[in-house]
């Protein structure tokens, strides 16, 4: 178990961190504490979980702007940046992920809607600041997934799963450019743009990780890539499956027929991908001989 942990830390990089990364991983570390305290709010202070008006707000994107700043940084380690274009990425990176937290949370503080709240002019400024910051961000992710076409200095099945990520990170952003577009998260009737926008922006943790639990087995590289592009492949189905759905108007929990099918054969993809993931490293730790101990 220990070598396999070796393994770990020394395909994924996660040793001799340079300080850019450091500083990244306390920056997400800090939003994930955020998104935590108002848990803790949450559930002292009660509300609905859904509505414009919810802790739901400062939780959500506390957590997932912190595990997003943590994988983009640990991404920048597979593209070997100048140490100055590295701090200027992370810095932009990191800044302009707390500032969009910081006006979510002081505005679900101060009691009012955070997106979409142009009431007074000090909420369309706070609102207009945090769409600012958003296009922040989205002009960084396509600057890093236009460069890790470039160079990536990792395996091939982990390089395909860090593009694949990155790119559907884009198509989740470009579906919250819609919610900009149409004023809300409802598309039509009743489509929750939401879904698709929450289910691509983390691939770029769920396929790396897929790929990296892969590259602790015995496998061939070559069969490596083939299981990672069938979790790609599921992936991408299920997002299909709720695009069909939100931009049909339909509610989640509303899908038709063939969604539902569609939907099926996605996650089927993805954890047949996962279970085969797991199956090797099961085998891995067996043939992995335990330590010897002097007496």
């Amino acid at each position: 178990m220990a070598q396999l942990v070796a393994r770990l830390a020394r395909i994924g990089r996660f040793t001799a961190v340079p300080a850019y990364q450091r500083f990244a991983y306390y920056c997400g570390a800090l939003l994930v504490l955020s998104g935590l305290f108002h848990v803790g709010v949450f559930l002292a202070d009660g509300g609905s979980w859904e509505g414009p008006l919810s802790w739901r707000k400062p939780i959500v994107f506390g957590l997932s702007f912190g595990v997003t700043v943590v994988t983009l940084a640990w991404m920048l380690g597979f593209l070997h940046p100048r140490r100055a274009v590295a701090w200027i990425v992370v810095s932009v990176l990191a800044v302009a992920s707390i500032g969009e937290v910081a006006l979510i949370s002081l505005q679900t503080w101060r009691g009012v809607p955070s997106h979409f709240n142009e009431s007074t002019a000090f909420d369309e400024r706070v609102f207009s600041l945090m769409g600012a910051l958003v296009t922040v961000l989205v002009v960084l992710t396509v600057l890093i997934t236009v460069w890790s076409f470039f160079r990536l200095d990792a395996p091939p099945s982990l390089a395909l799963a860090i593009r694949a990520g990155l790119v559907l990170m884009i198509v989740g952003q470009a579906v919250g450019v819609q919610m900009i577009v149409e004023g809300g998260s409802t598309f039509g009737a009743s489509g929750a743009l939401k879904v698709p926008h929450a289910l691509t922006l983390h691939a770029i943790q769920i396929l790396p990780a897929l790929a990296l639990l892969l590259l602790l087995s015995d496998s061939v590289e070559r069969h490596r890539v083939r299981v990672v592009g069938v979790g790609i492949g599921g992936y991408a189905v299920l997002i299909a499956a709720t695009m069909l759905q939100t931009y049909g108007g339909r509610a989640p929990l509303d899908p038709a027929p063939g969604v539902i099918l569609l939907a099926l054969a996605g996650v089927a993809l993805l954890v047949a991908s996962w279970l085969v993931a797991a199956r090797e490293l099961t085998s891995a730790l067996h043939r992995s001989p335990e330590p010897t101990h002097g007496t």
